[in-house]
């Protein structure tokens, strides 16, 4: 209970009303999401398991490079904690398992990017 990390997780249903192109009616789209929220404490955002993904390697699009003709750019997530790019381990561990489950299943990878 006072301890972190701490993470809950829930898939559920949510809606968006959308005007449709034929005769401006409205109609409502459903879609199911999941999302998680991972706590950590402010002070230590380490991870046990970075040491496993470091050496992964990601298409990234630094905030920097986001304006006008801007390029992604291939480094490890290692490179980019290093750089700065991802802020800290615990949010590169988990950028890094969300792309193995994305590239698991079927996503093409080399259209996948990740952007901060």
């Amino acid at each position: 209970r006072d301890r972190m990390p701490f993470a809950a997780a829930q898939i559920g249903l949510a809606f968006r009303n959308e005007i449709s192109p034929r005769a401006g009616l409205l109609r409502v789209r459903e879609f199911l999401q999941a999302e998680i929220e991972h706590f950590v404490n402010p002070n230590d955002k380490s991870h046990v398991r970075y040491n496993d993904i470091k050496g992964i390697e990601a298409w990234l699009f630094p905030r920097e490079l986001q304006e006008g003709e801007g390029k992604c750019v291939k480094m490890t997530f290692g490179e980019a904690v290093d750089k700065k790019i991802i802020d800290n381990q615990t949010l590169a561990y988990f950028l890094a398992r969300t792309q193995l489950f994305l590239h698991a299943c079927g996503i093409n990878p080399l259209k996948l990017r990740f952007r901060q």
